[in-house]
């Protein structure tokens, strides 16, 4: 077989190149996006020992790659725009990559938390493009599976993370310090696979669409329209819920009596069900051409979850955070679908759209939480219920939203449909004027 027939059959088989990009997708949010997170996370008891850090110390180094990320979100989507997904996924991957390996020789808390610092740009890079990766390759119709893949993904580096960072990987390769730099390492790698991805899997090397528009031109457009503006304020309330009860859940079991591991896997539970889930509803989401419904059940459900958590005896909390986690990744998927559904965003402005929304989905995150604290000298269960009301703000928002074609129209898929002749006769029409 000659070079020239190997090209054309891979050409020939969009169907496989489109399934590789997603497993690309998948891989490059478990271990770029989500796993050297979280193993630094579980990693902090080491850190703490080897550098003598305080409480305060380890709350900034974990705080300061959320901080620059958010505030990193919308650049970084006005980027994505200008010069295109592919650039901008590699360099984020590649820059996170040699920023965690340096981190891994930090000698001290201020390297530490610069290097954090510097790499929460990189990451929200990453986080963004994956996405504008999968609208790109994707169909309209298959927007939500697409995004799911980078939703099961991150729910994947997460449990991989926690699981395997502190209890086998750093007894294994010898302390924490190597543990950060092999995971940053494996980062760096996808973003090398990106670079070489080759033409057939249909992702372009060239800038995007809007790039002949600038960076404040492209958020002040998408800022203007209603659809963005009210996917917004619904992933305020909905990341301010999340982020809260997370955070507070196993101090608050602990407190309750737990033992530590136990209340641990309360928390773990919630992001297994999200990570079971979240395909088959991104699928069926999908399948029937909606959005709303998913996204206002998901709120629906963490909010009963924040609810019920403290009025349940005993270990039964087990079961609510899992109806609660059943579909929390489902929701980013679908969400981010509907966002790249709305009315003047397109492929041109998918990434402004898209960082506007994840800038407000971690500011939520990150004022609910102290908020929510603050009550808890009230009573314990007080921040629960403070919590559960922010999620009153994706389901009003989102009820305010109609559902899409998702055949790329942009037209409501509740319009009212003609009659079954109507068609038919303008085609006659048609036929006959040509």
């Amino acid at each position: 077989m000659t070079a020239h027939s190997a090209s054309l059959s891979a050409a020939e088989r969009p169907g496989l190149a489109k399934w590789t990009v997603w497993l690309l997708l998948f891989l490059t949010a478990a271990l770029a996006g989500a796993a050297p997170r979280m193993a630094m996370n579980v990693l902090f008891a080491e850190i703490v020992r080897d550098l003598n850090l305080n409480l305060v110390q380890v709350g900034a180094v974990w705080g300061a790659e959320t901080l620059t990320g958010t505030l990193a979100f919308a650049l970084g989507g006005s980027l994505s725009d200008r010069y295109g997904s592919r650039t901008m996924l590699v360099a984020g991957c590649v820059i996170a990559g040699v920023l965690g390996i340096v981190r891994g020789l930090a000698p001290n808390f201020a390297a530490l938390w610069l290097l954090s610092l510097c790499m929460g740009p990189f990451i929200a890079l990453i986080i963004i493009n994956l996405h504008r990766m999968g609208a790109q390759v994707f169909p309209p119709r298959q927007l939500a599976i697409a995004n799911g893949g980078v939703s099961v993904g991150m729910a994947m580096g997460f449990v991989l993370g926690a699981f395997t960072a502190a209890r086998y990987l750093s007894p294994a390769w010898g302390g924490w310090r190597n543990v950060l730099m092999a995971i940053s390492a494996v980062g760096l790698l996808m973003g090398l696979i990106w670079a070489g991805t080759p033409r057939a899997t249909g992702l372009s090397r060239h800038r995007g669409t809007a790039a002949r528009l600038g960076m404040k031109q492209s958020l002040l457009h998408v800022a203007r329209l209603r659809e963005v503006r009210l996917i917004c304020y619904a992933v305020f309330g909905y990341g301010a819920c999340v982020e809260g009860v997370l955070g507070y859940l196993s101090l608050y079991l602990r407190d309750a009596g737990w033992a530590a591991g136990r209340a641990d896997l309360a928390v773990t539970a919630f992001h297994v069900a999200s990570m079971v889930a979240t395909l088959p509803a991104s699928l069926l989401s999908d399948r029937l051409g909606r959005r709303r419904s998913f996204l206002v059940a998901a709120a629906g459900l963490l909010a009963c979850a924040a609810v019920a958590v403290p009025l349940l005896p005993g270990e039964t909390a087990f079961g609510a955070m899992l109806i609660g986690g059943l579909l929390r990744d489902a929701f980013m998927s679908i969400f981010i679908t509907r966002l790249m559904e709305s009315e003047g965003v397109g492929p041109a402005h998918a990434g402004s759209a898209l960082g506007l929304a994840m800038m407000s989905l971690r500011l939520g995150g990150a004022l609910a939480p102290p908020l929510g604290n603050s009550l808890a000298g009230l009573a314990a269960a007080a921040p629960f219920y403070c919590w559960a009301l922010f999620c009153i703000l994706p389901i009003v928002f989102f009820l305010r939203l109609q559902d899409r074609s998702a055949k790329g129209s942009g037209a409501p898929a509740t319009a009212k449909k003609q009659p079954a002749w109507a068609p038919r006769a303008r085609a006659g029409c048609a036929r006959g004027a040509l």
